[in-house]
């Protein structure tokens, strides 16, 4: 091997390690609730949205997630007390420079997420405040939620706002992903069998994000082709938005090419 080899050889060893060295590792806790407890809340590709989304983590392109660093947990298993219980022991084995999710496929209220066994008192929801408390609990540098639920927007009050341009100095970045805005209703579509927000996100996560094409699909890239593309498949009736404390270019996935 020439010198001129070797040098590009590490160079290029290198810059792909970096970036894969932004997050260490994933750890995710994925949730689908169809099958509802309470009678008439039944949902159609809830189900299917969390298996499709666990699929691409344990993908080469996901980044081949280990099985004993994420968990599903779909219908009879979504219990609020499960999905508590399991974030817990997923996300207390990340260490301070890996990568959090929590992703949610069901009902929404009201500042919360609706486990399969909700009831008509609060307490039965999985508060909002709740997800963000069981992240807080542990060093992991990044965390994400993906939520595809009706009303989800309503995990924060007021307007949202832009996703700062600066990159933060904090050591930690929170992002939430919202399918809808507080007064919309996330859809479930029979053409595509998912939810809009689970199929343009998984869609954008496998590639078409990419929108400079450098192989990184960086927070800046994924959130604006989700919101346009949902936006026009569902007639502008679906508005995702984005909340949370993170620089633009934090990045969610580094392509296999």
């Amino acid at each position: 091997m020439s010198k001129q080899t070797l040098i590009l050889s590490i160079v290029f060893f290198v810059f792909f390690e970096g970036l894969n060295a932004q997050f260490t590792e994933k750890y995710a806790v994925v949730v689908g609730c169809a099958d509802y407890q309470m009678q008439g809340l039944d949902l159609r590709y809830s189900d299917d949205d969390a298996y499709r989304f666990y699929a691409w983590l344990m993908s080469c392109g996901g980044g081949s997630v280990p099985a004993d660093h994420i968990a599903i947990l779909v219908d009879e298993a979504a219990v609020k007390s499960n999905i508590l219980k399991t974030m817990d022991e997923v996300y207390s084995k990340a260490g301070p420079d890996d990568m959090l999710i929590f992703y949610f496929s069901g009902h929404g209220s009201e500042g919360a997420f609706c486990p399969v066994d909700i009831t008509n008192q609060y307490g039965s929801l999985l508060s909002h405040d709740e997800v963000k408390a069981a992240f807080k609990k542990y060093p992991a540098k990044y965390k994400i939620c993906f939520a595809d639920a009706c009303f989800s927007g309503s995990i924060y009050e007021g307007t949202p706002t832009q996703i700062s341009s600066a990159s933060t100095n904090q050591e930690t970045s929170v992002v939430i992903m919202m399918s809808s805005a507080s007064t919309e209703t996330s859809q479930e579509n029979p053409k595509i069998r998912q939810g809009a927000f689970t199929y343009y996100l998984l869609k954008g996560l496998k590639g078409s994000a990419d929108r400079n094409k450098d192989g990184t699909i960086t927070l800046e890239e994924l959130f604006p082709y989700v919101k346009a593309n949902v936006m026009n498949f569902t007639n502008n009736g679906q508005t995702p938005f984005i909340e949370g404390k993170a620089s633009r270019d934090m990045p969610i996935v580094v392509l296999n090419h």
